[in-house]
Formats: C-alpha cells, sequence, structure tokens
C-alpha cells in the first residue's frame, strides 16, 4: 500500500506536466505585432513529443525561421530549437506550473531561458531572456492562439 502511495505522489506531478504541455502547447499561435507577422504551429505527435515550426510572413512569402520540438527525454521534458542555418540546442523545463513553463540553458549564447506563459486558453505571452556583455536581456512576445 505504501508503495502505491508513493508513486501516485511521484508520479502525480509528471502525469499532469504532461497534460499541461500538451492541452498549452498545441496550436497555431500567432505574434501579435504591427509590424510583423510571425507564428508558432504545434502539433501533438505523441504522448512524448510535440513539433512545431515558428515562421513569418515576408513579402507575402512564408519563411521557416526555425524548426521546434517539446520532446520528452525519461522523466524530462526538453524543448529542442533548431533554428535554420544554425546548430541544434536543447533547453530542459526547469520550472513549470499549470500555465507557466521555463526552460533553460546556461551553456547557450542567447537565449539562455525560453518563458511560455498560458494566460488564458487562448492568450500566450512568450520571452527570451539572457546575458549579453555581462547584462540581462529580455524580450517578450504575446500570442493569440488562432486555431
Amino acid at each position: 500500500m505504501k508503495i502505491i502511495v508513493l508513486l501516485l505522489l511521484f508520479t502525480g506531478p509528471i502525469i499532469s506536466q504532461d497534460n499541461d504541455i500538451i492541452k498549452h502547447f498545441t496550436g497555431k499561435w500567432k505574434m501579435i505585432s504591427d509590424t510583423e507577422e510571425y507564428f508558432e504551429e504545434w502539433e501533438f505527435l505523441n504522448k512524448t513529443e510535440l513539433v512545431g515550426v515558428a515562421y513569418s510572413y515576408e513579402e507575402g512569402e512564408s519563411r521557416i525561421r526555425e524548426n521546434l520540438y517539446i520532446k520528452k527525454f525519461a522523466d524530462q521534458w526538453a524543448y529542442v530549437a533548431l533554428p535554420v542555418n544554425q546548430t541544434i540546442t536543447l533547453f530542459a523545463l526547469i520550472e513549470f506550473s499549470e500555465t507557466e513553463f521555463i526552460f533553460e540553458n546556461k551553456e547557450h549564447d542567447f537565449p539562455q531561458r525560453i518563458i511560455y506563459e498560458f494566460t488564458s486558453d487562448d492568450n500566450l505571452k512568450a520571452a527570451i531572456e539572457g546575458v549579453i556583455d555581462g547584462k540581462v536581456n529580455r524580450q517578450e512576445f504575446n500570442f493569440k492562439r488562432i486555431h
């Protein structure tokens, strides 16, 4: 009986984390901006992986900026970014709640953190942050779910 209770205590947060990641990220998100049309699309692939793409529209054409993945390795979720013409970078999920997910890679030049905060089912505040020339730099982006 004690083993079952311990298993439930330790797997409960993991299962909740899995469901929250899948529930929140899946869909097509448009950045709210007057100057640029920028999108992220996330698709549920299986219970351990979401596949995404970040792209923009420039001069009427779609331009892929990076391929994205949120993947579970053993019991650890990671954000995987593969920008066009650059190398792949992994960011470990270091903090999460029902509505906020913080991924980090202290060894990466910039960003070192990627933050997704779902302020409602259809609104997302994303941020990237890190240290550049000894100063903390943070950029925020507001998205609206459109599908």
